[in-house]
């Protein structure tokens, strides 16, 4: 892998545009084979700063 967390893989693909949306993000981690996705993902703080990211990401 490229010894990031899956934390840190997730707000990469946020922030680089190749995912729309959180599920998108989740899909991509799990092939990915990362390890607990759901369990990463699923607190709203963590959701809502993907979002942000993805917005900005869209917005640019």
């Amino acid at each position: 892998m490229d010894g990031l967390t899956t934390i840190e893989r997730a707000f990469t693909l946020a922030e680089t545009g190749s995912c729309r949306t959180v599920a998108d993000i989740r899909s991509q981690l799990k092939k990915e084979q990362r390890d607990s996705v759901d369990a990463h993902l699923a607190g709203s703080v963590i959701q809502r700063q993907l979002k942000e990211r993805l917005t900005a990401k869209l917005a640019s």
